[in-house]
C-alpha cells in the first residue's frame, strides 16, 4: 500500500520531500545529471499541488499566512526607505557641526583633570618608625594638621587628620616649591600598638626574604592563580594561634569585615547591630540586604529590649526560630569610641534568643586578653562555641596588610565561594603574608611587648586623668575603656563648653599639638554618612609598647599647652 494515499494531501509535499532525501542518503551510487534535473523540476510541481490542496482544505490558514507575509515584506521595504530619508534629513551641515563643537567645548565638556588649588604650605608623611613619624615640610610651612597628607598632592583644608596619620612611607612631591625640610614628631596617631609595622627588624628581614623569593604581587584572586604557599601558612598559623578549626585570608582589612557579614546574612535574614559599629561593619550590613535592627551603643539593656520585641513578633506571626537566620554584629573594641563590648552579657542574650554572633576583633586582637588573643580571651570565652564568626584585621597590632576570618570549617569553606572580597579581589602580596606570620610568632614568643603596652596605656591614662581634672578644669574627659590602648578624649558637657564648636576646637588642638612635636588624631567629622550613628567629636590617642614614659609625658604636656592656647585664642576672638 502506498503510504502517501493515507496521508492528507496537504502533507504530500513534506512526505515526498522526505522520501526523496532518504533515498538520496541511503543510495549507494552517484546521481546522474538527468536524475538531478528530475529532482529539481519536481519541486515546483509538488509545491503547486501542496498549495492548491491547502487552499481547498484550509482557506483560513492560507489567508492568515499570506497576510503576515505581505505585512513583513511591507514593513521591511518601508523601514529601509525611512532610514535613508532620516539619514538625509538629519545630516548636519559643516556650519552646524562647528557650532555644536564650540558649544560643547565652552559649556559642557568637563576638564580632563580636576583643578588643584596649589598651596605653598604643605607636608607629606615621609617615614614612620614606630614611636615617631617623619614629616616632609616646606621651609615656610607652619606645622598644622590640616597641611599633612599621605600623598604627594598639595593639601587642602578638607584633608582629615585621621587620613594624614595612617602611616606608611610615601614618595616626595615633585614640584617647584622651596626645598623641603624634614621634621620628626612623636607618633600617637596610628594603631601600631605593638610596633610591628615599621620598627621590628625580624619582621623586616622575613618580608625582604619573601620579596626576593616571590616578587611583589600574587597575580590574581585566591581562587584563580592567586594562592601562594605563604597564604595557606598564614591561615594555618592564625587558626592555630587563635584556637579554631580554620581561617580564611583576605587581602584587605576592611573588606574582610564587610565581605564576611555579607557572605552569611542575606535578604530575608535578620541582623541586630550596635549603633556604634565602624564603617567596614556598616558596609557589610548594608551589602547583606538583610532586615536590620539597631540597639544603643554597648547598651545590653536596650539590646535585650530589641530582642524581646523580635520574640514577640515571632509569636504574633507564628514564625519558628529556624525560619530565619539571625545574627548579632558587634566589635570587640570599638574603633570610634574605645569601649570594650560586655561579652559575658552579650553571649547570654545570644543564647537566650537563639542568635549567631559576628564579632569583629580588628582592634582588640593583639592588645586584649592575657596573651593578646582578643576580647574572647579577656572574658574567657571559646571561639566557635560562644562566638560563631570572628573577623580580625592584620593592619593594627599585627602591623601587616589584610585580614582573616576564623571559625569552624563550615564558616571558612562557605566564604571561599561566597566572600566577595576573597573571590573577586587580588590576593595579598606574599611578603605581607610572611610579615603577618612572623608578627604572630613574635606575639607568642615575646609576651613582654604586651606587658609593656599595658604599662604604657595605664601610665598614659593616669597622666591624662590628672591633666583633665586639674590643669584643664575638666574641659576634656576620657570616655574610652581603661583596658583600651586607644584613649578617646571628648569635650566635657559643662556650661563653659555649651557654645563651643567641638569639631573646630579639637581640630585646632591637634594642629597645635603637632606644632609642639606630637601627632594626635581628631575624629568625629570624617564618618558622617558612613556609619549608623556618627561618633561625637574627639581626640584619639593611640599608645604603643615602643613609647617611653618621657614620650608620654611630652605628649600630655603638649596636649595641655595646646588646649590652653586654643581656648585663649578663642576667648580673645
Amino acid at each position: 500500500m502506498d503510504p502517501s494515499r493515507s496521508i492528507p494531501n496537504v502533507y504530500n509535499l513534506g512526505f515526498k520531500a522526505g522520501s526523496l532525501v532518504a533515498e538520496l542518503l541511503y543510495m549507494r551510487r552517484r546521481l546522474t545529471l538527468s536524475e538531478v534535473a528530475d529532482v529539481l523540476t519536481s519541486f515546483p510541481v509538488l509545491y503547486k499541488e501542496w498549495w492548491l490542496n491547502l487552499v481547498a482544505n484550509d482557506p483560513i490558514h492560507v489567508l492568515v499566512e499570506t497576510t503576515l507575509i505581505i505585512a513583513i515584506v511591507y514593513f521591511l521595504v518601508s523601514r529601509s526607505k525611512d532610514w535613508k530619508a532620516s539619514d538625509e534629513k538629519e545630516k548636519l551641515t559643516a556650519k552646524e557641526e562647528n557650532e555644536l563643537l564650540y558649544d560643547w567645548k565652552q559649556n559642557i565638556r568637563a576638564p580632563l583633570a580636576p583643578k588643584v588649588q596649589h598651596q605653598p604650605e604643605y607636608a607629606v608623611i615621609h617615614k614612620t618608625d614606630g614611636r615617631t613619624i617623619t614629616l616632609q615640610v616646606n621651609v615656610s610651612s607652619s606645622m598644622s594638621a590640616s597641611s599633612v597628607s599621605t600623598d604627594s598632592t598639595p593639601v587642602t583644608n578638607n584633608v582629615s587628620t585621621e587620613d594624614a596619620f595612617k602611616g606608611g612611607a610615601t614618595r616626595a612631591s615633585e614640584n617647584t616649591h622651596p626645598a623641603p625640610e624634614f621634621k620628626t614628631v612623636l607618633n600617637f596617631g596610628t594603631s601600631d600598638y605593638l610596633g610591628r609595622s615599621a620598627s621590628n627588624s625580624l619582621i623586616k628581614e622575613a618580608a625582604l626574604k619573601a620579596l626576593d623569593k616571590y616578587g611583589c604581587g600574587s597575580c590574581g584572586p585566591r581562587g584563580f592563580y592567586g594562592t601562594v604557599d605563604v597564604h595557606l601558612e598564614l591561615e594555618s598559623a592564625m587558626a592555630k594561634f587563635i584556637g579554631t578549626d580554620d581561617a580564611i585570608l583576605y587581602s584587605d582589612g576592611a573588606s574582610t569585615v564587610s565581605s564576611t557579614v555579607a557572605a552569611f546574612a542575606k535578604r530575608g535574614d535578620l541582623i541586630v547591630a550596635d549603633e556604634g559599629i565602624y564603617e567596614p561593619l556598616m558596609t557589610g550590613v548594608s551589602l547583606s540586604r538583610a532586615n536590620v535592627k539597631w540597639f544603643k551603643h554597648n547598651d545590653m539593656a536596650d539590646l535585650q529590649k530589641v530582642l524581646a520585641q523580635v520574640q514577640e513578633s515571632d509569636i504574633k506571626l507564628g514564625r519558628k526560630l529556624n525560619d530565619q537566620r539571625r545574627f548579632l554584629v558587634v566589635e570587640g573594641l570599638y574603633k570610634n569610641t574605645g569601649k570594650v563590648v560586655p561579652l559575658d552579657d552579650l553571649i547570654k542574650l545570644k543564647e537566650k534568643y537563639c542568635f549567631r554572633l559576628i564579632l569583629d576583633e580588628s582592634n582588640s586582637f593583639g592588645v586584649l586578653g592575657k596573651t593578646g588573643r582578643g576580647v574572647t580571651e579577656l572574658f574567657g570565652k571559646q571561639l566557635m562555641r560562644d562566638v560563631e564568626i570572628t573577623t580580625i584585621s592584620l593592619e593594627n597590632a599585627v602591623g601587616s596588610i589584610g585580614g582573616v576570618t576564623v571559625g569552624s570549617e563550615e564558616v571558612v569553606d562557605h566564604q571561599r565561594l561566597s566572600g566577595s572580597g576573597y573571590c573577586f579581589s587580588a590576593s595579598s602580596p606574599p611578603f605581607t603574608a610572611t610579615a603577618a606570620i612572623k608578627s604572630i610568632e613574635l606575639l607568642a614568643e615575646q609576651p613582654e611587648t604586651l606587658k609593656q603596652l599595658r604599662e604604657n596605656q595605664l601610665y598614659l591614662r593616669s597622666k591624662l586623668l590628672n591633666l583633665c581634672q586639674h590643669k584643664l578644669e575638666e574641659v576634656l574627659v576620657i570616655t574610652s575603656d581603661e583596658r583600651s590602648p586607644m584613649v578617646i578624649l571628648q569635650v566635657a558637657d559643662i556650661p563653659e563648653t555649651k557654645n563651643l564648636d567641638e569639631i573646630a576646637f579639637l581640630s585646632e588642638v591637634v594642629k597645635e599639638s603637632l606644632n609642639r612635636g606630637v601627632a594626635f588624631v581628631a575624629t568625629g567629622h570624617q564618618s558622617v554618612g558612613l556609619v549608623r550613628t556618627a561618633p561625637p567629636p574627639a581626640i584619639r590617642i593611640c599608645v604603643s609598647c615602643l613609647h617611653t614614659k618621657e614620650d608620654i609625658d611630652h605628649a600630655v604636656t603638649a596636649l595641655g599647652e595646646s588646649v590652653d592656647f586654643v581656648l585663649n585664642r578663642m576667648h580673645d576672638s
